[in-house]
């Protein structure tokens, strides 16, 4: 899988490229959300890793940005700010999964697993769909 790591921290947007690039994927970072959305729109992600605070950016507000532009595609947000209230707020503006900074390496392993299994779910409704739009034809055919 390939990953888009955005946070403005460089020493911890290297670590966790690291990590994802140790699992045997692919990850590159940036650090500003509006970097992270010229990127998403000249390269093909499979999922993003996003800082609530970026700065003078609002990670919420750049993971809103994200869904609209990109609505299929899977977005973590983390901060060491952490707080029930941010993570819900989170999860309703559409993130897929919430860590806490500094997460242990168990709990982004836990984490990338379940983006993994995400998009293979993803890839076989796309595959069904597929297939149905296919038998449709042939019986109005």
């Amino acid at each position: 899988m390939d990953f888009l790591v955005i946070d403005d921290d460089k020493t911890f947007r290297d670590a966790t490229c690291f990590l994802i690039e140790e699992a045997g994927h692919y990850a590159e970072g940036v650090e500003s959300g509006q970097l992270g959305l010229n990127w998403l729109k000249e390269d093909k992600w499979d999922a993003v890793l996003l800082d609530v605070n970026l700065g003078r950016e609002n990670g919420l507000d750049v993971l809103v940005e994200i869904q609209k532009q990109f609505p299929q595609l899977p977005v973590v947000m983390f901060t060491a700010q952490g707080s029930v209230k941010v993570a819900v707020e989170a999860m309703r503006r559409g993130a897929v999964d919430f860590l806490e900074k500094p997460f242990q390496r168990e709990q982004f392993m836990t984490v990338l697993a379940r983006l993994q299994r995400l998009r293979q779910m993803s890839q076989r409704i796309e595959r069904l769909e597929q297939d149905v739009n296919q038998i449709r034809f042939l019986c109005l055919a």
